[in-house]
């Protein structure tokens, strides 16, 4: 006999089935997962900002890609909270460390719950957002606005308590740097003759004008109990006793301090420096305590845990570092939030990817470990537009805003020279196939083609109206083409520099030129739905490939020159059949323009990097 079970306890079975692995489902959705197709994620955003909760169990970093959240016990990734519409530098945790307040500087706030990740609410901050801070009191959140205003708001209700309209006004006073009080809610602010101020918002006045450091005052900090405030010029640190008005101690020595923070029960001072050094400073004798050396360039924020067991920096070099504050040990690193990267160069070999960021530094990757195999500084703080690899020499070139294009040792990373003659950024750069030749284009509407044994300026090419922003070279090197801001691309000589033809027919300024492997065809794009194809022998249109609702930022051809890779400003990545047009698979993942994209190995492989400061790898060997 067959045993029958009701269909009541079926449905009661599924139904209990469902409710336990639908949390088990959305506990594995962190955010921070690779998105479909993808391989592996080069960087993790550039770091803005970092905070502990009160019990220091978690900490968050605001980064050009989202918000990561960390735990600090078993040093592990919680989440990725992605909501912003621009990126989020500003963070504040309540008191019982449950909700997360996340604002970026056009004055949008969210708010986060921090065991969940569910995102709870979004404010908007009138005229910006310079600071947010929860109050003490557990009932209040305030944020300073750009305009100077101070907000009070109920935590409770999410509605204005108080409005305290320009209590600062920033640019009469020539403020560089501003804290908020969760106590007192008063405002410290530092301006570019060294006076450090304290606003009071209830009664409207300056109550206290602390002098004490020369030129300007960035960054400054209260203590938790309002009793002091420290402050920095880059070089000295001064702290005041808030009650008598009067310095309490000035740290008179060439510090290059970048980051300043007091501990949770105001014993300690952390600073960080320009060079990467952490030191902890007795706010009461004024001795330095610990001095902490790990990071290898500027250090961008600090952190205490609230049992002052350790202290979090975060700097440019990529890295969070979790240090124990009686000993100085170093106790964990959270790397890879390298970014935001400007531009990518793949090695000729094609198991190297070179990244510069918007700092100094200038990362060069393992595409199959997608792990960083070694840094270095490039010249100065200019963001660079484009780097290229030499292909017969140990050679990195990297077209620079600072109007130059540094040259660098591959192997050494020793900087080699500087190439000076454009007049404005320089926005793209080639070597030729035989790497004796480098072409590079700028904003100075110039085309310039230099010796790179002599290091020398072989041609100077006017032919584009205004700024050129893409030069490649043929597959044979005896031609290049250039696409300019004037919608024009043109095709060179590039023994000789004379203009070969001109190709006409974009509607807005051309952002990329790729030529296909054999040479035979050219492709373009203009942040438009169109991609131009042209023949190279006939100098004419061949056909155009148009998808509607993408706007194409860059373009390049797959090594069999069967297929072509978009980025577009909505963060896609698309391929497309070269012969049919028609569109063979989509990535997406990217949250903003795709601007560069590069073929790696055999083609099996696709980087891109978008204006939200991240690469991804694709595979795209079964697309």
């Amino acid at each position: 006999m067959k045993n029958i079970i009701p269909k009541t306890i079926i449905f009661t079975l599924i139904l209990f089935l469902i409710l336990t692995i639908t949390p088990l489902i959305h506990a594995v959705e962190k955010g921070f997962e690779l998105p479909d197709g993808a391989t592996a994620r080069l960087g993790k955003g550039r770091i803005y900002s970092m905070r502990y909760t009160e019990d220091g169990t978690r900490l968050a970093l605001a980064t050009s890609m989202g918000v990561w959240l960390y735990d600090t016990i078993n040093f592990t990734d919680i989440y990725l909270l992605k909501k912003h519409r621009r990126y989020a530098h500003l963070m504040a945790f309540s008191p019982d460390g449950k909700i997360l307040a996340t604002a970026d500087r056009s004055g949008e706030i969210n708010f986060w719950d921090t065991d969940t990740g569910k995102h709870e609410l979004e404010l908007r901050n009138h005229n910006g957002v310079t600071r947010i801070i929860f109050g003490n009191d557990r009932n209040t959140f305030i944020t300073l606005g750009g305009d100077g205003t101070l907000r009070i708001w109920d935590i409770n209700t999410w509605e204005e308590q108080h409005v305290f309209e320009e209590l600062i006004n920033y640019s009469a006073q020539r403020i560089f740097s501003t804290a908020v009080s969760p106590n007192s809610f008063s405002v410290v602010a530092g301006d570019e003759t060294g006076i450090v101020s304290i606003y009071d918002p209830i009664s409207d006045t300056k109550t206290h004008e602390l002098k004490g450091l020369e030129g300007i005052v960035s960054p400054v900090a209260f203590s938790s109990d309002d009793n002091y405030v420290v402050a920095s010029n880059f070089e000295n640190i001064c702290w005041w006793d808030t009650d008598k008005k009067e310095i309490k101690h000035l740290i008179d020595e060439p510090l290059y301090v970048s980051a300043l923070t007091f501990s949770p029960e105001d014993s300690l001072i952390a600073s960080g420096c320009l060079l990467g050094d952490i030191r902890l400073w007795d706010v009461a004798t004024g001795e330095q305590r610990q001095k902490m050396i790990g990071h290898t360039a500027q250090v961008i924020d600090l952190a205490f845990s609230s049992d002052l067991r350790t202290v979090a920096s975060t700097s440019v070099d990529g890295s969070v570092r979790i240090w124990e504050v009686f000993s100085g040990k170093e106790l964990h690193v959270f790397d890879g939030h390298f970014g935001n990267f400007t531009c990518i160069g793949v090695s000729p070999d094609s198991k190297t990817i070179a990244t510069p960021t918007e700092d100094r530094t200038v990362c060069i990757w393992d595409i199959e470990s997608g792990k960083v195999t070694k840094t270095f500084n490039k010249e100065g703080y200019f963001g660079v537009a484009e780097v290229v690899f030499n292909p017969s020499k140990n050679m990195i070139a990297t077209a620079s805003y600072g109007n130059f294009i540094s040259l660098w040792d591959r192997d050494t990373d020793e900087h080699l020279t500087i190439l000076r003659g454009h007049k404005d950024h320089v926005f793209s750069a080639d070597f030729s196939p035989d790497g004796k030749t480098l072409v590079t284009g700028s904003k100075d509407t110039t085309v310039r083609i230099w010796d790179v044994d002599t290091l020398e300026v072989k041609h100077v090419l006017h032919g584009h109206d205004l700024a050129v922003m893409s030069v490649v070279f043929s597959p044979d090197g005896t031609t290049f083409a250039s696409g300019g801001m004037d919608t024009i691309v043109k095709v060179w000589d590039a023994s000789t520099g004379t203009e070969k033809y001109v190709l006409e027919g974009h509607e807005l300024g051309v952002l990329c030129v790729a030529y296909s492997p054999d040479g035979s065809n050219i492709a373009s794009v203009a942040d438009t739905e169109t991609i131009m194809l042209w023949h190279v022998a006939t100098a004419e249109s061949s056909r155009t490939i148009v998808d509607d609702g993408s706007d194409f930022t860059s373009v390049v051809f797959h090594p069999s020159g069967k297929v072509l890779a978009t980025g577009s400003g909505s963060g896609e990545v698309q391929i497309f059949d070269f012969d049919s047009g028609e569109s063979l698979h989509k990535f997406s993942g990217h949250l903003k323009k795709v601007t560069d994209l590069a073929f790696v190995s055999d083609g099996d492989k696709l980087v891109s990097r978008s204006e939200d400061g991240v690469l991804y790898v694709w595979d795209i060997s079964t697309r």
